[in-house]
């Protein structure tokens, strides 16, 4: 069901990874930058990365629908570049399936360009208006002020520190959650 999404902002485009991105998503998964406060992840060797692009992420968007969302990771390119500048992702939080979960990282060059304001704010839209949601999420390290600034740019408000008792041992305890309902998305942005 996912597995043509083309989303175009003002200075970027935002794809399904293809076969021919195994590269780019090894260069993702192994920055530090992108991946440093993503806290389930690893260095991956170029193998690994393969099993993920086709058992994994290729798979997710043929087989997630809208009644049994299992998730999706996009890819960032710049438009006026074709570079790839990072990724997006949507998918349920591990340790509440009923909670989609907005995250997304980009490479250090790319910082400070008004990027990751872009890609939160049209996969907002996205979930909103395409997909249907009611509530999209998005949890954050407490010392990351720039992801703070860009959730909150995207109609995202804080709603808690997530403890023990949220997560169920998972590796959120103590990130900050933001939220945006359906509603409030409605209030913002005032479609038909």
């Amino acid at each position: 069901m996912y597995n043509n999404i083309r989303i175009e902002t003002e200075q970027l485009i935002i794809r399904n990874f293809m076969n021919d991105d195994l590269q780019d998503l090894y260069n993702i998964v192994n920055a530090e930058e992108i991946m440093e406060y993503v806290p389930f992840t690893k260095s991956r060797k170029i193998v690994e990365c393969e099993n993920l692009l086709h058992n994994i992420m290729m798979k997710r968007y043929k087989e997630s629908t809208p009644e049994n969302f299992v998730g999706f990771i996009l890819l960032v390119t710049c438009k006026e570049t074709n570079k790839v500048v990072g990724f997006v992702g949507l998918c349920p939080l591990t340790y509440d399936k009923t909670e989609n979960e907005l995250f997304y990282g980009l490479f250090k060059e790319y910082w400070g360009k008004g990027y990751g304001t872009e890609i939160a704010k049209s996969m907002v839209k996205y979930g909103m208006e395409y997909m249907k949601l009611s509530k999209m999420v998005a949890t954050v390290n407490e010392g990351n002020d720039i992801s703070i600034k860009i959730l909150i740019k995207a109609g995202m408000n804080y709603e808690k520190i997530i403890d023990d008792e949220d997560t169920k041992d998972s590796s959120y305890e103590g990130e900050l959650f933001y939220s945006i309902s359906l509603n409030e998305y409605l209030g913002i942005n005032s479609i038909a």
